[in-house]
């Protein structure tokens, strides 16, 4: 629970902070207007590591923290509130205490938190919290990007806007990138009869298979006009803005779909620092759990519909 001793008191931070930069190459601005795939390819991670954060029986919300500058996965998080009986052990408190400790933060000013921060990125497959979204701002963190919004206790736009609170400390908090996955993860932990049961494998269930999302973020609650095409482009404008969207999703490509399985690869997986604390039992089954999540989740086709694997 560091961040909890280390928040405090004011900061300042540089504010709003240009997109991150794929791992293998930069991206010229023009193209990354365009082209979400390395923005897809973190949720894609971060949607892997909630899943097996169901698999060990929490809520599937998990996070990465990504240098912005090197495209480095710093850490990842996923709900503690079961294991540790601590209801604020959300997923981006867990990651974040992790870069504390590994970056030797516990203890330091909050202006060189801030300065470390600032060149940070987070993906989490839902957006923060008030109480999370608060500490994001306090910390000073570069840019937010989120899969489905939390539409109960929101702080990035859904309910309040925390990070408008603060000028200085204002982030930008960008949504609806692999939505439908998060959401299906989440139904497939609440439709659970025994939550105590072992879950090796969580299976389709016909009661959630099929059944319609809601539509998608009003993006204009979270972002200025100016914002959205600064990352999503402007031919997404006239989809997506001011929203919500019926029944269309995001894809890394406009007119071109996806599946789970495209995003991600054992390597990838295998590079997230301490991703083996995933697999409490000892076996390490990360290809056979990426296919397992291909045939579970949803996939998007061309035309942005939602689809699902036979």
């Amino acid at each position: 629970m560091l961040i909890a001793q280390q928040l405090g008191g004011s900061q300042s931070s540089p504010g709003f902070h240009s997109s991150i930069t794929a791992p293998e190459s930069r991206l010229n601005p023009s193209r990354h207007m365009k082209d979400l795939t390395p923005h897809f390819k973190f949720l894609a991670l971060a949607t892997f590591v909630a899943y097996r954060a169901l698999c060990n029986l929490e809520t599937p919300v998990a996070c990465l923290l990504v240098d912005k500058r090197t495209g480095k996965i710093l850490s990842y998080g996923c709900n503690d509130t079961n294991a540790s009986l601590n209801g604020t052990r959300h997923a981006e408190f867990v990651a974040i205490d992790r870069v504390l400790e590994e970056n030797h933060l516990v203890g330091a000013s909050l202006e060189n938190i801030s300065k470390f921060f600032s060149g940070v990125a987070l993906y989490v497959t839902v957006e923060p919290c008030v109480m999370c979204a608060s500490a994001l701002q306090q910390l000073g963190i570069g840019e937010v990007f989120f899969g489905a919004a939390n539409d109960r206790f929101g702080g990035n736009g859904s309910v309040i806007k925390v990070q408008q609170s603060s000028i200085p400390n204002y982030y930008a908090s960008f949504g609806g990138i692999m939505r439908t996955e998060a959401v299906y993860l989440l139904r497939c932990f609440y439709i659970q009869e025994n939550e105590s049961a072992p879950v090796p494998k969580i299976k389709k269930n016909k009661d959630i298979e099929g059944k319609s999302f809601p539509p998608n973020i009003p993006f204009d609650q979270f972002l200025t006009e100016t914002e959205f095409v600064t990352l999503y482009g402007s031919e997404r404008l006239r989809l997506f803005f001011p929203g919500p969207a019926e029944d269309i999703e995001m894809s890394p490509l406009i007119g071109k779909g996806y599946r789970f399985h495209e995003l991600v690869d054992a390597q990838a997986i295998l590079s997230i620092p301490h991703v083996k604390n995933l697999y409490p039992k000892g076996d390490i089954t990360v290809e056979e759990d990426i296919q397992a999540l291909d045939r579970l989740l949803p996939f998007i086709d061309d035309d942005g519909k939602v689809r699902w694997n036979v």
